[in-house]
């Protein structure tokens, strides 16, 4: 029996709204700003995850950083990241920013959105990525993971170094299209990747926006937003495009517009949603343009990173990627991609992924508000402040994880030694509480099919040993610099 983390201030288990505060944002320790800036000059739009986490180590698990005039409070310590993200929406939102950026680019889908908003959408889109409904589309997920099967196969034919992270992009692309709206662009095989540069330009233009101290763009615009506003209205157009074609297919059911045929897709199902406890209440053609691009941001850009720093710990830990091939030539027998069923039992794989996760997540933090007075453990909170909330520290804090800054993972198993503390609950890659994210079992299916389907058909290396791979933070985290090569196996 492992040993659990050591047990909490009762505040911090309390709901904190009814914890009496003892400390305001004025006592708490945090890094010295400069006059007006703050500390804004210390975070880099690319890295300013890795500044908050270093500011972590420096002052512990609850202080403030000042953007501008305004503090904010930082947390970190667990159970105090748990009950905030437990009490979203209603006490803790998106920050304003957040949502303002959303609003301009017409995507206040399931993830900017808040408050009644978001529970209408959430009641209708919730169900539309059920694992059963995920599970319908596997077919096309083997289809195109064997089309980036041969791309990689061509790559060991030349000896040539490949850049994962662009294929698991198309790869990414590919799929979340064909499962969203039932139209497989084929970037992997040479088929027009537009939209793929365009989501990058999205992803690059929105982080920098949601950072930005001041709504420039408003006023000035710069090279690299107008390249912003052309990849959006061109992915705008793209998506209404397919909406209507969408009500167009499920108007030419054999009742026409009473009896609509049956929906195939993503897309169909978000059109015909309804409400079991509103039948009238639907999504209109703009929330369900911001869903599906919300889909396409978020299934490009963290499952392809997800999957790209899989591929770095298989490659630099030989005896972690000699288990997990041991696994999958035993499930798959003399497949080279994993049917559904033999994909739930790629255990060691899915300890692989869940480690990952746990060290390198797409998300490791959120920035939040809160929406009234409150108060965070024993630390009163006004209505408007800033929450950042550390997401990615809790998994690598040695109460909650044993040796935390070493890749395990045999611990998702039950196999680290009985004296290293393993807990679950504090890996927080999808989040948690009502918004933990609804696209978890699209995520992991991918991951165990890919990751299945390398181990099956390739011997992984890093392509140099000694070029560091750094995180970079775009629309989500990302790795930077990382280079595959493979070899086939004589099996493949």
């Amino acid at each position: 029996m492992k040993p659990t983390c050591p047990a909490h201030d009762e505040a911090t288990r309390r709901s904190a709204g009814a914890a009496r505060p003892r400390r305001t944002f004025a006592d708490l320790p945090g890094p010295r700003g400069l006059p007006v800036i703050g500390n804004l000059h210390e975070l880099h739009a690319d890295r300013w995850h890795l500044e908050f986490e270093r500011w972590w180590r420096a002052f512990g698990d609850v202080f403030v950083v000042r953007m501008g005039r305004q503090p904010i409070l930082v947390v970190a310590e667990g159970e105090l990241v748990r009950d905030v993200l437990q009490r979203r929406p209603a006490v803790f939102r998106r920050t304003r920013a957040i949502e303002d950026v959303s609003r301009e680019a017409d995507m206040v889908g399931l993830f900017s959105a808040d408050g009644e908003a978001w529970r209408k959408q959430r009641q209708l889109i919730n169900p539309t990525l059920h694992a059963r409904h995920v599970e319908g589309f596997f077919p096309s997920i083997c289809e195109i993971t064997g089309r980036l099967r041969d791309v990689w196969a061509r790559a060991a034919d030349e000896r040539a170094a490949r850049d994962v992270l662009g294929d698991l992009m198309r790869y990414s692309v590919d799929v979340t299209s064909t499962i969203a709206f039932g139209r497989d662009l084929n970037t992997l095989g040479g088929g027009p990747d537009a939209l793929q540069e365009h989501l990058q330009r999205v992803f690059l233009g929105l982080n920098r926006r949601i950072l930005a101290p001041l709504p420039y763009w408003r006023y000035l615009g710069l090279p690299a937003d107008r390249a912003y506003d052309r990849a959006l209205l061109a992915v705008k157009r793209l998506i209404f495009e397919l909406v209507a074609a969408a009500r167009r297919e499920l108007e030419g059911g054999a009742g026409g517009v009473d009896q609509p045929a049956r929906p195939r897709t993503l897309l169909e199902l978000m059109i015909v949603a309804r409400d079991g406890e509103n039948p009238s209440a639907h999504l209109s053609d703009a929330e369900v343009y911001a869903n599906v691009l919300t889909m396409l941001l978020a299934g490009e850009d963290t499952t392809a990173n997800t999957l790209a720093w899989i591929l770095y710990y298989l490659g630099s830990r030989p005896d972690v990627q000699a288990r997990a091939r041991e696994e999958a030539d035993r499930v798959l027998g003399g497949g080279q991609i994993p049917t559904l069923e033999q994909s739930k039992r790629l255990e060691y794989t899915g300890a692989v992924t869940q480690e990952t996760l746990r060290l390198r997540s797409a998300a490791p933090l959120l920035y939040l508000e809160a929406n009234h007075d409150t108060v965070v453990g024993d630390v009163a909170v006004p209505a408007g402040a800033g929450v950042v909330v550390l997401t990615r520290a809790t998994g690598r804090k040695p109460e909650y994880f044993g040796d935390p800054e070493s890749f395990r993972p045999e611990r998702w198993l039950g196999g680290a030694p009985p004296t290293l503390p393993h807990e679950p609950r504090m890996a927080l890659a999808f989040g948690s509480g009502p918004r933990v994210c609804p696209g978890r079992s699209m995520a992991l299916l991918e991951c165990a099919v890919t990751v299945g389907m390398v181990l099956r058909s390739f011997t992984v290396q890093l392509a140099d040993h000694t070029a560091p791979v750094r995180e970079r933070m775009a629309f989500a985290m990302q790795p930077e610099g990382l280079r595959i090569r493979f070899t086939k196996r004589a099996c493949a």
